[in-house]
């Protein structure tokens, strides 16, 4: 019996101790919301490249113990929020890894979406997006950074560990991420109206 138990105790503790751990990549699930603003009557062509696309940023956490690591994929985040603002915002969206080629005369909103920085410390993501925006080949209307902190996380890190550490990534992620299309909507409102 005593054999038994020191079995079953050495067996549990290298995971308890978060010495055994698994690796998982960090992007949104099925994500589905409604934004306040009126839908504009012209076209939009988002570019995120295969770079941004490909981003994994490594993500370390004491809490949850070392042998989990998580990697974050803040160009598939991106994608994933832009895939649901912009078909609400305009009447025509479409995604790109390249840009098109733009005439003197102009063609539809083109907009190139960056992730330059990405981290998740302290219990939140801190998120910076870079957009440019032009309607004519060579006349930029738009160039800017947003850079935005999402909700913090300790609560649930501190409580959940390891299992919990995915769902705070995504959730502080998620929480950054609107607030920078928040930001870039009203921007994107202010040129076509200009």
């Amino acid at each position: 019996m005593l054999v038994t138990r020191l079995r079953l105790f050495l067996i549990l503790l290298p995971s308890s101790l978060g010495l055994i751990g698994c690796h998982h990549q960090i992007a949104f699930e099925d994500i589905a919301y409604t934004i306040e603003s009126p839908k504009q009557e012209t076209a939009i062509w988002v570019v995120i490249d295969q770079n941004t696309l490909n981003q994994l940023v490594p993500i370390r956490s004491f809490m949850t113990g070392f042998a989990h690591s998580w990697e974050a994929k803040p160009g598939e985040m991106l994608k994933q929020v832009a895939d649901v603002e912009f078909p609400q915002m305009f009447s025509s969206y479409e995604l790109s890894q390249v840009e098109n080629e733009l005439s003197s005369e102009g063609g539809p909103l083109t907009l190139i979406l960056t992730v330059p920085q990405y981290t998740f410390a302290d219990f939140h993501a801190l998120v910076t997006v870079r957009a440019k925006a032009y309607l004519k080949k060579d006349v930029i209307l738009l160039e800017k950074a947003y850079t935005k902190d999402g909700i913090r996380q300790g609560g649930k890190m501190f409580w959940g560990g390891a299992f919990a550490m995915q769902s705070a990534m995504r959730q502080s992620s998620f929480d950054a991420y609107k607030k920078v299309f928040a930001e870039l909507r009203s921007d994107l409102l202010k040129v076509l109206r200009e």
